[in-house]
C-alpha cells in the first residue's frame, strides 16, 4: 500500500473528516454570532478577524490531538487462536473493534467540541476584558471635562474690518479655539456657548461664573485688502484672568494673509506659556502645522464653515459643499477642507436633503482623500465616523475612528457628543448620558446638548430628569416651538395628563400649530396629536399637505386615520391610497429605507391589503430592528403593532407593544392608556397585564 493511500486510510479510520466538518460548521455559526456581538457591543472591527485566527489555530490542534490520543490509546490484547474444535471468536472481536471505533469517533467529536469551545471562550475573555477596560477608562479618556485642568473660553474676536468680513473674524476665532482644544492640559469652552457673548457687554467676571472658566481670551481682527492684491491681517489678542481681570498676555500681529496660520499657532503657544501648560511634542507639531499654503483656499474654507455652521436647508448645505469643493480644487492637499466636505455630504444624506448613493459616495471619497493626505488628522477621523454613523449605521467602525480622533483631540466636545449619539443607537443609554454630561461641561450654554440630555433621559423613561433638562433648554432658546412639544410629550409619559400637556403648550411665546410639528416626523408626534385632540374636526383642520415637505405620505396617513375615526370610510380610503402611491414610488427609489416601508405597511392595512401590510411591516422591522438601532429601530416595531391592530391580529399587536415597553423608548404605559388607537385592545387580558407590569 502506498504511503498516500495509507495516510488517507488512517484519516478515514480516525474520523478526521467528521472532525473537520463538525469544527468548520460550528465555527461558521459562531462567526456569525461574533459579528453580531461585535456590532451590538461596539467592539473594534478586528474582533471578528481575531475569532477567525483563533478558529484556524484551533483546527490543527484538534487534528493533532486525535493522532496523539490514538497513539496513546491502550493496546488491545492479541487475539488468541481458537483451539482445535473451538469456534473462532470472530463476533466478539468484531464487537470489540466496533466499540473501539465508537470510542474513537466519540473522542474525535469531543476533541472538536473542546477545541471549538476553547477558541470561543478565549475570544469571549478578550472581548469581556476589552469592554471592562473601556468601562473603566472609557474611549473618551476623560475623567471629567473640567477635572484638574485650567478652563478657558475664547470669546468671538471682534471684526474691525468690513461687515462682509465677519465670517473671517469668526473663522479665526474658531481656528484658535480648535488649536487650544488640542492641548491635553487645557479645557476649552465650546463655540456654541462662547458665541452667545458676541457683541455683548457682559462683564468678564460674569462670563467666568456662567461658563465656569478661570481665563478668557478675546481680541480683534482686521482684514485689510489692497487693490494691488496684497492683503494683510491684523490680530490683537489678550488673555485675561477672570478672578481679578488681570491681563496675563497681549500682543499685536500684522502679517500677510498667508501668515495667518503662524499667527494662530503663536497665539495658542503663548496662551499655553502664560498658563504654564506643558505642551507634548505631538501637540506642538499640531499647533505649528498649517492646513494649507493657499490663502484663497483658506478663505473659501472659512466661508464654507460659515454656511455649514448655520445650515438649516438643503440649499445652505449645497453652498457649504461648493465652498469646500472650490477650496480643494485650489489646493488638492487641503485635508481639513476634504474632511468638512465629507461631513456636509453625510449630513445631507442623513437629513434626507439628498438621500442618494451618489451623495454618500461623495462623503466617502472626500474623507478618504483627507486621510490619504494626513492619516492622523482628528477632523478626518471624526468625519469618517460621521460617514459610518449617518451613511450605514455602522456604529462599530464609527467608534474606531472616534477613538483615533480622541487620542489627538481629547477635549473635543463634538467628538464626545458623537460618541454619545453612537452609544444611544447601540442601546447603551447610561454611557451616552455620561458623555453628554462631559460635553456639557465644555459647552455649558449649548441648547443642543441640553436637549440631547433631556432626550436621553426621556428615552430611559427618567421623566423628572428629562423635564429639568428640557426646561434648561427652554431657558437658553425660549422661542423654539418644538421644545414645548417635547416637554408636553414628556408630561404625558410622566403623569398621563392631557391638561398638563396643554398647559405646557400654552407657555410657548406663540401659538403652536401641532399639525405642522407632527409633519416634521418627530417620534411619537402622531400619537401625541391623537391624545391631545378629542375634537376630530379640529385635529383635521390642523393638517396641511404643504407642511409635509420631507414626508408627504405622512400627511395622508394622518388624515386617513382621522377620517377613519370619523367613520368617513371613503375619504379615509382615498388618503390611504394617496399615501400608498407616494410610498411605493419612494420604496422603489430607496428600497432599504425602513421608515417608508413601515408607513407603506400602514397604508396597505388601511386599504385592506392584509398580506401585503403584514409582509411589508415585518420587512421594515428586519431592515431596522432595535438591535441595530435602539432609537430609530423602535418606530418600525410601533408601526408593525399598528398594522397588526388594523388587520385584527390583536395578540401579535400586543407582542410588539411588549417589545417596545421592555426596552428604552418613547412609548410608555400612560401613552397606551390615552392613545385612542389602542382602544380595541382595552378589554384584552394580555393588554391589561402588560399595562400593570410596566406601571
Amino acid at each position: 500500500m502506498s504511503k498516500l493511500k495509507k495516510f488517507i486510510t488512517e484519516i478515514h479510520r480516525r474520523s478526521l473528516w467528521q472532525v473537520l466538518l463538525i469544527y468548520c460548521g460550528a465555527a461558521l455559526v459562531a462567526y456569525q454570532a461574533v459579528q453580531a456581538l461585535t456590532e451590538g457591543l461596539g467592539l473594534p472591527q478586528w474582533f471578528p478577524a481575531f475569532a477567525i485566527v483563533l478558529f484556524i489555530v484551533g483546527l490543527p490542534i484538534v487534528l493533532a490531538t486525535a493522532f496523539v490520543r490514538e497513539a496513546a490509546a491502550p493496546a488491545q490484547a492479541p487475539t488468541e487462536p481458537a483451539s482445535e474444535g473451538e469456534p473462532a471468536r470472530v463476533g466478539v472481536d468484531a464487537a470489540a473493534r466496533g466499540e473501539a471505533g465508537d470510542r474513537r469517533r466519540l473522542l474525535t467529536v469531543r476533541n472538536a467540541a473542546l477545541a471549538f469551545v476553547s477558541a470561543l471562550a478565549l475570544w469571549g475573555v478578550v472581548a469581556t476584558g476589552w469592554l471592562l477596560l473601556e468601562e473603566r477608562t472609557g474611549p473618551e479618556g476623560v475623567e471629567s471635562a473640567a477635572s484638574d485642568r485650567k478652563m478657558l473660553v475664547v470669546l468671538p474676536f471682534q471684526n474691525l474690518g468690513q461687515p462682509e468680513d465677519e465670517y473671517f473674524a469668526d473663522g479665526i476665532t474658531e481656528e484658535i479655539t480648535s488649536r487650544l482644544a488640542e492641548m491635553s492640559g487645557l479645557g476649552v469652552i465650546g463655540r456654541t456657548s462662547a458665541v452667545q457673548y458676541k457683541d455683548t457687554q457682559v462683564p468678564i467676571r460674569q462670563i467666568g461664573e456662567e461658563l465656569g472658566v478661570e481665563f478668557v481670551l478675546e481680541g480683534t481682527v482686521r482684514w485689510e485688502k489692497s487693490a494691488q492684491g496684497e492683503s494683510r491681517v491684523r490680530v490683537t489678542p489678550q488673555l485675561i484672568r477672570v478672578s481679578d481681570a488681570t491681563h496675563l498676555w497681549t500682543n499685536r500681529y500684522d502679517a500677510q494673509l498667508a501668515g495667518v496660520f503662524q499667527i494662530q499657532s503663536d497665539i495658542a503657544q503663548q496662551v499655553a506659556l502664560a498658563l504654564e501648560i506643558t505642551l507634548l511634542e505631538p501637540e506642538r507639531r499640531a499647533l505649528e502645522a498649517a492646513p494649507t499654503e493657499n490663502p484663497e483656499a483658506y478663505d473659501l474654507y472659512l466661508r464654507g464653515n460659515d454656511y455649514f455652521d448655520r445650515a438649516f436647508s438643503g440649499e445652505t448645505y449645497e453652498i457649504a459643499a461648493q465652498m469646500y469643493e472650490e477650496a480643494v480644487s485650489l489646493d488638492p492637499s487641503f485635508a481639513l477642507a476634504y474632511a468638512r466636505l465629507s461631513e456636509v455630504h453625510s449630513q445631507m444624506y442623513w437629513f434626507y436633503f439628498d438621500r442618494t448613493a451618489e451623495r454618500l459616495a461623495g462623503a466617502k471619497e472626500a474623507v478618504e482623500a483627507a486621510l490619504r493626505i494626513d492619516p492622523n488628522l482628528p477632523q478626518a477621523h471624526s468625519a469618517f465616523a460621521a460617514y459610518y454613523y449617518y451613511g450605514s449605521r455602522d456604529y462599530g467602525r464609527a467608534l474606531e475612528h472616534l477613538r483615533i480622533a480622541q487620542a489627538t483631540a481629547p477635549n473635543n466636545g463634538q467628538i464626545l457628543t458623537l460618541l454619545a449619539d453612537i452609544y444611544r443607537r447601540q442601546g447603551r443609554f447610561e454611557r451616552a448620558l455620561q458623555n453628554l454630561l462631559k460635553a456639557m461641561e465644555l459647552d455649558p450654554r449649548s441648547s443642543t446638548l441640553a436637549l440631547e440630555i433631556g432626550l436621553t433621559h426621556f428615552w430611559m423613561r427618567q421623566y423628572p430628569d428629562a423635564d429639568r433638562s428640557i426646561d434648561r433648554t427652554i431657558s437658553l432658546v425660549p422661542d423654539q416651538d418644538l421644545l414645548y412639544v417635547m416637554k408636553a410629550r414628556n408630561r404625558v409619559s410622566w403623569h398621563g395628563s392631557r391638561q398638563e400637556a396643554w398647559a405646557v403648550l400654552e407657555q410657548a411665546p406663540q401659538e403652536i400649530e401641532l399639525g405642522v410639528l407632527l409633519l416634521r416626523s418627530v417620534s411619537g408626534a402622531l400619537a401625541l396629536f391623537r391624545i391631545l385632540y378629542d375634537d376630530l374636526a379640529s385635529a383635521l383642520a390642523q393638517l396641511s399637505a404643504e407642511h409635509a415637505e420631507t414626508d408627504p405620505a405622512l400627511y395622508h396617513l394622518a388624515t386617513a386615520e382621522l377620517y377613519g375615526r370619523m367613520n368617513r370610510a371613503e375619504a379615509a380610503r382615498a388618503h390611504y391610497d394617496s399615501a400608498r402611491t407616494l410610498l411605493e414610488a419612494m420604496r422603489r427609489e430607496r428600497p432599504d429605507d425602513a421608515f417608508f416601508s413601515s408607513e407603506l405597511a400602514v397604508a396597505y392595512a388601511g386599504l385592506g391589503l392584509v398580506d401585503e401590510a403584514v409582509r411589508t411591516g415585518r420587512r421594515a422591522v428586519e431592515m431596522l430592528p432595535p438591535s441595530k438601532d435602539a432609537m430609530d429601530g423602535t418606530d418600525p416595531v410601533a408601526y408593525l403593532a399598528q398594522v397588526y391592530l388594523m388587520v385584527g391580529e390583536h395578540e401579535r399587536a400586543i407582542e410588539q407593544l411588549e417589545v417596545l415597553l421592555a426596552n428604552p423608548g418613547w412609548l410608555s404605559v400612560h401613552w397606551l392608556r390615552l392613545d385612542p388607537i389602542w382602544d380595541p385592545l382595552r378589554d384584552q387580558p394580555r393588554f391589561q397585564a402588560l399595562l400593570h407590569r410596566y406601571e
